[in-house]
């Protein structure tokens, strides 16, 4: 959602969504702003890589936050995706499996 608030021009849409799919619940970061260009979309999980782009304020960000959600995916036995939204954007989704949380009070 943050980058997805950083990167997409103002008057953009964003759109989150949820459902079940095979077991595991997929949820999805979609947007129609500029995309990112097929060459850089397969280093956009990597720890420090902070692309082309500026943050509205000039300032970097650190290239930790994908990387930070994917470790936090891959942990939880989900995965994590970056796909086109056709004709321009991106669609961020990620998986974590369905169950029961036993709270322990």
């Amino acid at each position: 959602m943050d980058n997805a608030v950083k990167y997409t021009p103002a008057g953009s849409t964003i759109t989150v969504a949820a459902r079940q799919q095979d077991g595991f619940a997929a949820l999805s970061v979609t947007d129609n702003g500029p995309g990112i260009p097929p060459q850089l979309q397969s280093h956009v999980f990597d720890m420090f890589y902070t692309g082309e782009h500026t943050v509205a304020d000039s300032r970097r960000s650190l290239g930790l936050g994908l990387a930070l959600c994917k470790t936090i995916v891959d942990a939880h036995g989900g995965t994590i995706t970056l796909t086109d939204n056709i004709p321009h954007g991106c669609v961020f989704t990620f998986t974590v499996p369905l169950g029961e949380v036993t709270l322990h009070e």
